[in-house]
């Protein structure tokens, strides 16, 4: 689904449940207000995750200490992480 499809979809799902409750508990339109703006930041960071990568704020620290855990430094910085070459 494309991007800008989900960040409708989200905002819509979460409007109407928002509704939904309001119409429960007689609360109307506090649920819907909340869920809907719980829906467009939800829709808005999956449109940022997707179309400008770069810019994600989260998880950014948690890729790095992965990599570093999966390829931790070499002791000798002039040495290759293969191991050591022989001239």
């Amino acid at each position: 689904m494309g991007a800008g499809l989900t960040l409708a979809v989200s905002v819509g799902l979460f409007a109407y449940g928002g509704l939904w409750l309001d119409r429960q508990m007689g609360t109307r339109p506090w649920f819907l207000l909340l869920f809907a703006l719980l829906g467009i930041v939800g829709g808005m960071l999956h449109l940022i995750r997707e179309v400008a990568p770069e810019l994600w704020p989260f998880g950014q620290a948690a890729d790095r200490k992965q990599t570093s855990q999966t390829h931790p430094p070499a002791e000798n910085p002039d040495q290759d992480l293969d191991g050591p070459t022989h001239p």
